[in-house]
């Protein structure tokens, strides 16, 4: 059967809707929206850079360019779809040059989808970038921990140190092992509003699983935590930054130095042997802290649902859940809320790590990601919302303890880079400038606990 040709009238009505198409909105009606598959071939691009959580509000920056035109950029930023900013950028220097603007937004409260629209008459709206933001929360941290808030250096290092007096580039600080020192460089950190804490390290490596230990996965998950709150705009700050041993005590410190409204210490757990139908973790809060409990409730909840559809050999012992642990005289057990008694504080021990499938389990591409993502999604429930979470954990009495922890046998990692350089001399001769000169970077990832 032979085709039918298309009349003249279907080629001109075909036209007509191609040219609407082109020529984009009009007298109100709805823009055109490209879904967000990346640049088109000359298209204006651009990308969210950066966030800030604020009171009620987030401040956006975002880069934009076009790289065929020396034009300026219309853009819109959405919040969950809706149109919340409309703006013109600067005009660029030269084609393709990036200009970076900055808006506010206001936000309700919550995590909220914040997108970067690009407006433009040859290709419509197109949406270019998409980040999660959300305000900034309440604040829960009370006037006795604010008196104590004196603030952190990051050495040049990398070493985070509490600054317990002097001024901007000539501060007094406690190193690791608890020495008092000047450091005249380094990055002031005044305030965040979550302290993670990744536990461990050193010489004290915590649980064993396989061919990973308990502190290069503390650290590993404390810094996607660390990055997940910052992407969301809201400060964050961890205590050790590699491999070197941190003393319970300083590592309460360095939290009521920067008065958080949490304090975080990343746990993965070891010894039990006892079958479980269910994953033994284990959240453990403060005496006489109520958002302390409730957060280490809502952690639970969150952790256990990430991983029960996993099908694993579990353990568990019975301080499975949210937990209060005390000593005998009625405090603390844990020095990590002994010794920071104005602060929220937790500890999570998100799986038994020297438990062989749990640990095969947390080498899985991906199992790092979801533990921090329960952590960060648990802090914004608790921040949030009212909940109360799931409690199956007990108050119960153990002094027992590891021993781990304290200043016995603690060796300060250097804290500049000349300290670095004469640690590489010291070990490398004088007469061996090679090997000078690629220590200091090498020494950073030796235990400084065995130096």
């Amino acid at each position: 059967m032979r085709a039918r040709r298309p009349s003249l009238t279907s080629i001109g009505l075909i036209a007509l809707l191609v040219a609407l198409l082109l020529a984009g909105p009009a007298g109100g009606q709805t823009a055109r929206s490209a879904p967000a598959i990346g640049p088109w071939l000359g298209a204006p691009r651009g990308s969210i850079t950066a966030l800030r959580a604020l009171d009620g509000a987030v401040a956006v920056e975002a880069t934009l360019r076009d790289p065929d035109s020396p034009r300026a950029i219309r853009y819109e930023l959405t919040v969950d779809g809706r149109v919340e900013v409309r703006g013109r950028s600067a005009q660029p220097d030269d084609f393709g040059a990036e200009i970076t603007v900055a808006e506010q937004i206001s936000l309700g409260p919550g995590v909220r989808t914040v997108c970067l629209r690009l407006r433009d008459a040859r290709f419509g709206n197109r949406t270019v970038d998409c980040v999660d933001a959300t305000s900034s929360p309440p604040d829960t941290t009370t006037a006795a921990l604010r008196a104590q808030n004196t603030g952190v250096v990051v050495a040049p290092t990398g070493v985070v140190v509490p600054v317990i007096g002097g001024r901007p580039g000539n501060w007094r600080v406690t190193t690791p092992c608890g020495a008092s020192v000047r450091l005249t460089e380094g990055t002031f950190v005044e305030r965040a509003r979550v302290v993670v804490d990744p536990g461990h390290g050193g010489s004290e490596s915590g649980a064993w699983g396989g061919r990973i230990t308990e502190k290069e996965l503390n650290l590993e998950v404390a810094e996607l935590v660390v990055e997940r709150f910052r992407d969301l705009g809201i400060s964050a700050q961890i205590t050790r930054t590699y491999d070197y041993r941190v003393p319970i005590r300083t590592r309460a410190e360095i939290a009521t130095a920067l008065a958080p409204d949490v304090f975080i210490s990343v746990h993965h757990n070891g010894g039990a042997t006892r079958p479980s139908s269910r994953p033994g973790t284990e959240i453990f809060y403060g005496t006489d802290k109520p958002e302390s409990r409730r957060l280490a409730a809502i952690m639970y909840e969150e952790m256990v649902d990430a991983l029960t559809p996993f099908d694993v050999a579990w353990v568990s012992t019975v301080s499975e859940g949210a937990s209060l642990r005390l000593r005998d005289d009625g405090q603390d057990l844990y020095g990590i809320h002994r010794y920071s008694p104005d602060v929220n504080s937790i500890i999570s021990e998100f799986v038994y790590l020297s438990n062989p499938p749990e640990s095969e389990l947390m080498q899985r591409d991906g199992l790092p990601e979801l533990e921090a993502e329960t952590i960060v999604d648990s802090v914004m429930r608790w921040w949030w919302t009212d909940d109360d979470g799931t409690t199956r954990g007990r108050q119960f009495t153990d002094s027992s303890s590891s021993g781990t922890g304290g200043f016995d046998g603690c060796v300060d990692p250097p804290l500049t880079v000349p300290e670095v350089a004469q640690l590489a001399r010291d070990d490398a001769g004088d007469d061996d400038a090679d090997a000078f000169l690629l220590l200091p970077a090498l020494y950073l990832n030796v235990d400084p606990a065995l130096g």
